[in-house]
């Protein structure tokens, strides 16, 4: 009977991080991916399981058994994705190998979503969990937390729903002294208020941590300064999409409050109803600088703006429809029905034609590459 020692990398740190093309079969495939992979991060769990399978291997060929090792990826996309990946790697080993049973080695982080993938496939006799040993002290557990929030996957599994968590805490703490604060009520903690802003800033801070909202605006404010020194046709657009922003919000501002009886989902809906639009054309302002730019710099005339201006149009018309539904229902405001069914029409009908031509023109490029291909093809056989 053939055994296969198999370690499996669900999120496939050895294509991502190493640039390796799996399944790995035979030891000195596995060997020279753990030794790739080591040398581009030398902390990964990974290299620790595969040379634990190796060393596995390796007891098992002393004992004269008949046996096999294969190292199989998924995708840097965990789940169904990661998964079918494994599942055809799997089934490529099993053709090559013909194993009789496995012994499954991993790390011990997801046993419950790789083993029923594979025992459906092949008799598993064994698993094997491997656990990287670390200093017990708390410099050694500082560094192994600062490690984990520096990997992109694990920041965003913990930080997000934390940050989320913190931020909607926040906010609706903050509503209720506002609300009285706003009414000149006497009962209002300022305490009340500065907690619920320590948890917003502390939900903000966090939130914006996990997707590095900093790197990425130093990248934004570098790109700027290339295109201010290069005299880019986008500036100017985009200065003015950030005024109509800008003015948006004072506008918005100035309806929600000009009726100090309103109430505040009166205000809120006005305040929405004022901002939207300005939005709307400020973002249309930016597509523009971007399509004349575009147009300017390569010659050639690209249709994702186009889209793009149609579909946050389509958004402003369904959005100001539903706001007047609101008004209606609220009592606040009285328009005709026919208004608000029209606004949402046209926005979901310019929704459909922004897909259609979408559709269309990646249909037509897709035409263009294949004929480009045939012709190169033709070219190359005379």
């Amino acid at each position: 009977m053939k055994t296969l020692v198999l370690c499996v990398d669900r999120d496939d740190d050895f294509g991502a991080k190493a640039g390796l093309n799996s399944p790995f079969i035979g030891r000195e495939e596995n060997l020279n991916a753990a030794m790739t992979l080591g040398l581009k991060d030398a902390e990964d769990s990974d290299i620790n399981t595969l040379f634990a399978a190796i060393c596995l291997y390796d007891e098992m060929t002393k004992k004269g058994m008949s046996v096999e090792i294969a190292t199989i990826c998924g995708d840097t996309d965990v789940g169904y994705e990661s998964d079918l990946v494994l599942a055809t790697q799997l089934e490529t080993v099993q053709e090559v190998v013909h194993p009789d049973r496995v012994v499954l080695v991993s790390d011990g982080a997801e046993d419950e979503y790789i083993y029923p993938m594979i025992s459906s496939r092949i008799k598993v006799d064994s698993v094997r969990k491997v656990y990287v040993k670390q200093v017990p002290t708390v410099e050694g557990t500082y560094y192994i937390l600062i490690k984990m929030l520096n990997d992109d996957k694990i920041r965003k599994r913990i930080l997000v729903p934390i940050s989320l968590a913190l931020l909607v805490f926040g906010l609706f703490a903050l509503i209720d002294p506002l609300y009285k604060l706003w009414n000149s009520d006497p009962d209002v903690s300022f305490t009340s208020i500065g907690l619920a802003m320590i948890w917003l800033v502390v939900g903000m801070y966090l939130f914006s941590f996990a997707y590095k909202a900093g790197d990425k605006m130093r990248v934004w404010m570098d790109e700027m300064g290339k295109a201010v020194r290069s005299g880019s046709q986008l500036i100017p657009f985009a200065i003015l999409s950030g005024l109509l922003a800008v003015l948006g919000v004072l506008y918005g501002w100035d309806a929600a409050t000009m009726d100090p009886d309103a109430e505040l989902v009166q205000q809120f809906l006005l305040f929405s109803s004022t901002t939207l639009w300005m939005w709307v054309f400020a973002y249309f302002a930016y597509q523009v600088g971007l399509f004349i730019n575009h147009w300017l710099s390569k010659g050639t005339v690209s249709y994702t703006f186009i889209i793009a201006s149609l579909t946050v149009f389509a958004a402003g018309f369904i959005l100001q429809g539903a706001l007047d539904a609101t008004a209606v229902f609220f009592d606040y405001r009285h328009y005709d029905q026919v208004v608000v069914i029209l606004e949402i029409a046209a926005g979901f009908l310019l929704a459909v034609f922004g897909g259609l031509l979408n559709s269309s023109l990646r249909g037509s490029s897709e035409d263009g590459d294949k004929g480009a291909e045939k012709g190169e093809a033709a070219e190359t056989t005379e």
